[in-house]
């Protein structure tokens, strides 16, 4: 008997020697795979971290570029109101220049009116006048007493 004992302690130690070599080699198998699949990763992860910056450069330009383009918008659009504000003001200056030539030329056609009819029309004229320049000194009046009750002052008062 002790021969078999002999040969099946051989033959487990040979089988165990078997096995041990196997979990051996599916070790070294798997964590040369393991490595592989790791570096794989790490060159993906830096393709991909690559890829975003440049997306985010891409967006950043294509962002300065519209912004450089409203700036410069702006910048004409200030100028044509800077142009369009000067003719306003030129426009709003020649129409007080044209409504005192107005005045100046009605006055000047009431005046040669009376003329020709005569002193009669000269007095009615002067009356006219009077009774305008009254009704002024009346609204300025009032307009000073507006100006006093917020304690204001000014010239005419």
């Amino acid at each position: 008997m002790r021969f078999l004992q002999r040969d099946v302690n051989k033959s487990l130690l040979v089988l165990n020697m078997f096995f041990l070599f196997l979990f051996i080699g599916f070790t070294v198998y798997y964590q040369a795979a393991l490595t592989k699949t790791r570096e794989e990763g790490e060159v993906y992860d830096q393709k991909i971290s690559q890829i975003t910056a440049q997306a985010v450069l891409q967006k950043l330009n294509r962002s300065d570029s519209a912004k450089n383009i409203a700036l410069i918008d702006k910048a004409i659009l200030e100028d044509k109101y800077g142009e369009l504000l000067g003719q306003k003001e030129k426009m709003e200056l020649e129409k007080e220049k044209l409504e005192r030539q107005i005045v100046i030329l009605n006055s000047q056609i009431e005046y040669s009116d009376a003329r020709i009819e005569g002193p009669v029309a000269q007095f009615r004229l002067i009356q006219e006048k009077n009774e305008q320049i009254e009704e002024l000194s009346k609204k300025i009046d009032s307009l000073c007493i507006t100006l006093k009750s917020y304690n204001l002052t000014s010239e005419e008062c």
